[in-house]
């Protein structure tokens, strides 16, 4: 669980880091399974072209659409169930008991409405990849109407991440009593988040942010749950996944 201190730098700064947030035996579990599913990607298509080097567990093909019952998108007891299927339970369990449980302790008034799981991705650049991430805040990639929910994304190296291999670079909240509002031009000396394999940059979805190529001649993999209050909806649907936190 984070301190009433690491809540406060997130507030203040739209960040926080938390290293050693995945123990050894837990980022094998998330190589893996990055592993396979990136393998799975590379079979039906070019990584970078196709994939915009994003492989989703639930969303990459791994499964056929038909394994995958409706209500795995909004149900705890089936997501856990279907998402158990591709690596383990333990890990499935982390996604929810423990990334769930830091993300509800940042969002604003999560005791009044329900957490939930938005979305979870690896983020997968290959060597030498020019592949880069612009400058973006991610509540701008939803309608003005679903910025009413408040986001919380997990950026979690499963390898120790550099400028040189593709890290985040962070342009902190100009004014904390003003989040997310940002002059046009990114700050000119931006954070580049250079963190060990298992580390945690928790961001809130108006902080801007962008990702560098990766220059060495490794993967650079990282895992990222997303968290939001309350489910996101696209009319009467659903515009992810809103699987809750609690049980």
């Amino acid at each position: 669980m984070l301190s009433a201190d690491q809540i406060q730098i997130f507030c203040r700064t739209g960040y926080l880091i938390v290293p050693d947030f995945l123990a050894a035996d837990e980022i094998k579990q998330h190589q893996d399974e990055a592993e396979l599913l990136t393998n799975h990607c590379c079979e039906r298509g070019d990584l970078v072209a196709q994939w915009g080097c994003v492989v989703e567990p639930l969303g990459c093909g791994y499964f056929d659409h038909s394994e995958i019952p409706a209500d795995a998108r909004s149900s705890r007891t089936e997501y856990l169930r279907i998402r158990a299927q591709i690596s383990s339970s333990s890990l499935a369990a982390r996604v929810l008991d423990r990334f769930g449980a830091c993300a509800r302790q940042l969002l604003a008034d999560a005791s009044q409405r329900e957490v939930v799981l938005l979305n979870e991705q690896y983020i997968v650049k290959p060597p030498r990849s020019t592949a880069e991430f612009a400058w973006h805040q991610d509540v701008l990639y939803f309608s003005q109407t679903q910025r009413q929910h408040s986001i919380v994304s997990v950026w979690t190296p499963l390898c120790d991440v550099s400028s040189k291999n593709g890290t985040v670079l962070i342009d902190p909240y100009p004014d904390p009593t003003r989040p997310g509002e940002y002059p046009a031009q990114p700050a000119s000396s931006p954070i580049a988040a250079t963190l060990a394999a298992g580390s945690a940059l928790f961001m809130d979805g108006r902080l801007r942010h962008c990702s560098t190529e990766n220059t060495a001649s490794t993967f650079r993999t990282v895992y990222m749950p997303q968290f939001s209050l309350g489910a996101v909806a696209a009319g009467s649907e659903l515009a992810a996944l809103a699987v809750p936190v609690d049980q």
